[in-house]
């Protein structure tokens, strides 16, 4: 059928969904740039996402249906300020009328909220019809849906196992249709005459996926007038539940739950540092980074996405956004971030693989356990789908915690995270070259999960980690054997990192050992951010960052990854610039500094979302959006201004 063509048309474009985010950190919910929706997680930020596709369509009496994805309409998109509620502007010339949708998630509720606001912006009286088209995969799977019109509510149920969501608005329908694609009942057809046929009841057969539709007749408008509907969609782990949310939301209508929601966000703002500089991205980057963060298990995605599927918990990312929440002024973000990451870490007994030398190895309770997978699911933690050991990630995690100590001085928190510590610590200090090559990191893969080797950047993170390890031992008193031996560990990486990575003849650290690899990679900063191997100004770190900055002229600007990077064709990366904005920061070249993270400002989204990457050509932001970590280093440098200014 030409519109599952058309359903992809509308929700992809060029590989890169461009989103904005709305949720209440359990339900998370991406809205596109024609007002359509392109995600919708529930009831945990990674699993599942439900939607195949919704969104709107006007019939009206001089042009006959179209949908307010397709041509003529035109679009303009806003962020309500300091607040995830999007207002989405659609104008159709033909018709001459203007469609304002608002849409939010409620703060406390699982009820997604779309507010249609109809304008007659011609001179004559015209007759509007408005549907509504909704195409769930629940559960993320076509079979096994079914869905229902129930009278009582006036509304379209639709259901998979555990999973309901009713669907309906804050007047009576006009018509209804449940159907299944490519079939005579298929409720994307049904609409173009305009009316809809009234098929109650829909199962689906196979592989066939279901959806349905629903019309309000508007009837005449006057020019200038307007009207409005609220279509609120409820979820539960069953039809009452799912009904009950929906109900609740009708009772408590639009501009209660609007204002509800905004009161709540205005609150959450104010508990953070106020900044300056960059002030309107810096709130909204810390909105997104809440949004990204689970409420009930404290893990956080990478981004809300599937393709690329980041909706994945890496500790690395994890930490990086946690610290940028937690130097924000959101420490109970940060606290409930760590006890997830206590759930998660690898318990005693369980098989690990890593490397010793050369050799691959699981290792049970005569190892050491105690470090992180590379990528869990959040909710609850879960291993997901990973290549291999990288251990950064446990690195990343043990420097977190202790920032988290530095801002809030709470021994509590140390000692009840004491037991995770250790074992973390105990792990790199396994996981170490004890023969040949004495002190560094065995062979892992890298940050950019790519090549086997023995990384730069994993070293720095075991050395920041197992120096934070040191000092909470000292802290909490322990003995102090532990403290030493840990402090020696990491010193010994150190001396691994002058001996092995620098690279005298060339001027540079080297990204990589075993093999060697002497191409210049930007997360050589890792050295000194956030790990602080070295200082800032240390010459040969100001020698490698000049090799960093004359590896890359890209069109449009900005700093990628490396020279010959082939990830969606090599580009600049938001991260990657960031780092070397904050780099020049800390060095006092305040005019790089800021031009560089102008750079990535100006390569945002309509609605301020940070892509993972820009085109190198077109300058178009690409992969996933927003990506968590893009954020959070945009709030880091901000801070650090600040802290710096």
């Amino acid at each position: 059928m030409i519109y599952y063509i058309h359903i992809i048309e509308v929700v992809y474009l060029n590989g890169t969904i461009e989103q904005g985010i709305l949720g209440n950190s359990k339900l998370l919910v991406g809205i596109g740039t024609k007002g359509h929706i392109t995600h919708l997680f529930w009831p945990n930020l990674d699993f599942a996402e439900h939607m195949e596709a919704s969104f709107a369509g006007i019939y009206s009496d001089k042009t006959g249906f179209g949908w307010t994805t397709d041509s003529p309409w035109d679009y303009s998109q806003t962020y309500i300020k300091d607040a995830p509620i999007i207002r989405t502007v659609m104008h159709n010339p033909e018709i001459g009328i203007d469609v304002e949708v608002t849409d939010f998630v409620h703060s406390k509720d699982d009820i997604l909220v779309r507010h249609f606001r109809i304008i007659n912006r011609s001179r004559d009286d015209i007759n509007l019809k408005l549907f509504y088209y909704l195409d769930l995969k629940i559960m993320e799977t076509l079979t096994g849906n079914a869905a229902f019109y129930d009278s009582d509510s006036d509304s379209i149920i639709q259901y998979y196992r555990q999973c309901y969501f009713a669907c309906g608005g804050d007047i009576k329908m006009s018509g209804y249709q449940c159907g299944a694609h490519n079939d005579g009942s298929d409720a994307f057809s049904d609409v173009y005459d305009g009316r809809l046929e009234g098929n109650p009841l829909i199962i689906s057969h196979g592989s066939k996926g279901i959806n349905s539709s629903q019309l309000w007749d508007l009837g005449r408008f006057s020019p200038g007038e307007e009207k409005e509907v609220t279509i609120f969609i409820g979820m539960g782990s069953d039809e009452n539940r799912a009904l009950s949310s929906l109900l609740t939301a009708r009772q408590n209508c639009y501009k209660g739950l609007y204002e509800d929601t905004e009161r709540y966000w205005n609150e959450w703002l104010s508990r953070s540092r106020e900044v300056k500089k960059f002030s309107e991205v810096y709130r909204r980057s810390l909105i997104t980074l809440k949004l990204l963060s689970s409420r009930e298990w404290g893990g956080v995605i990478a981004a809300p996405t599937t393709v690329p599927n980041y909706r994945f918990c890496w500790p690395r990312d994890g930490a990086y956004i946690i610290t940028a929440l937690d130097r924000a002024g959101y420490h109970e973000e940060a606290e409930k971030f760590y006890f997830w990451c206590k759930i998660a870490q690898e318990k005693e007994h369980h098989v690990h693989c890593g490397l010793k030398g050369d050799v691959l190895v699981c290792s049970t309770a005569d190892g050491k356990a105690g470090g992180w997978k590379q990528r869990y699911f959040i909710s609850p933690p879960m291993v997901g789908p990973s290549w291999g050991p990288q251990i950064d990630e446990t690195g990343a995690v043990l420097s977190g915690i202790v920032y988290h100590y530095r801002l809030t001085k709470d021994k509590k928190f140390l000692k009840e995270n004491w037991s995770m510590i250790m074992k973390a610590a105990e792990y790199i200090c396994y996981m170490q070259e004890k023969q040949g090559r004495d002190g560094i990191m065995c062979r892992c893969f890298g940050p950019w999960e790519e090549k086997w080797a023995r990384h730069l950047y994993s070293n720095a993170a075991c050395y920041s980690g197992l120096k934070a390890a040191s000092m909470i031992a000292r802290v909490l008193g322990e003995r102090d054997m532990i403290a030493a031996r840990w402090d020696e560990a990491a010193n010994c990486i150190k001396k691994g990192i002058e001996r092995e990575f620098w690279d005298a003849d060339a001027g540079y650290f080297r990204k990589s050992i075993d093999p060697i690899d002497k191409t210049v990679d930007t997360s050589i900063l890792g050295i000194v951010i956030p790990f602080r191997v070295f200082s800032a100004k240390d010459e040969r770190v100001r020698k490698t960052v000049a090799r960093i900055e004359e590896a890359f002229n890209y069109p449009v600007g900005g700093i990628g990854r490396y020279p010959g990077d082939v990830y969606y064709g090599g580009n600049p990366w938001i991260i990657t610039t960031m780092w070397l904005a904050i780099y020049y920061r800390y060095t006092g070249n305040i005019a790089r500094a800021d031009e560089l993270a102008r750079w990535c400002i100006e390569h945002a989204t309509e609605l301020d979302m940070l892509p993972e990457q820009v085109n190198r050509d077109t300058g178009e932001p690409l992969s996933a959006i927003p990506l968590g970590w893009s954020h959070a280093m945009l709030v880091h440098y901000i801070l650090e201004w600040e802290k710096r200014r």
